[in-house]
């Protein structure tokens, strides 16, 4: 049950991640950080399931 929660948690902040994406472009200020932050929404739901599926 673990695993189904990490992998819908991490397609869930992959999702979030392409919508800073694309949001950084629109705000009027700060858009390095709302797109860093995406990097890094996007990073840590690429490395949940490595490090949650990795171990057995």
């Amino acid at each position: 049950m673990g695993r189904v929660i990490a992998a819908v948690f991490s397609v869930l902040l992959l999702l979030v991640s392409m919508y800073l994406f694309g949001v950084a472009f629109q705000v009027a200020s700060g858009q390095a950080f709302v797109f860093m932050g995406g990097v890094l929404l996007m990073c840590l739901s690429f490395f949940l399931p490595i490090h949650v599926f990795g171990k057995r």
